[in-house]
């Protein structure tokens, strides 16, 4: 029997939208405060910092500008707020 796979766009779409309310007009993010996020408003174990950091920028959601002197994230910004129109969201994302 195979196992079904587990699908956290939504998930993804939450970190996206609470980003977003956080950035200035730079769009620009410490990495810092960004795992801060995720450990301290959404209870992620630390392990899975990086898993997140890298699949929210393979949907492209984000972008790691790091290297070992610039520990800073791009926010890229949300098409439509999810609030306005949920169905745009969930035809985008394949789920009606």
């Amino acid at each position: 029997m195979k196992k079904p796979e587990i699908d956290i766009r939504i998930f993804y779409l939450c970190v996206h939208k609470k980003l977003d309310e956080r950035v200035d007009r730079s769009r620009i993010m410490n990495k810092k405060d960004f795992f801060d996020i995720l450990g301290r408003l959404y209870h992620l174990p630390k392990k899975l910092w990086p898993c997140v950091l890298k699949e929210m920028e393979e949907m492209d959601m984000i972008e790691d500008m790091g290297s070992r002197r610039n520990n800073n994230i791009e926010i890229k910004p949300m098409f439509k707020d999810p609030v306005e129109d949920a169905n745009e969201f969930y035809q985008k994302l394949g789920i009606f």
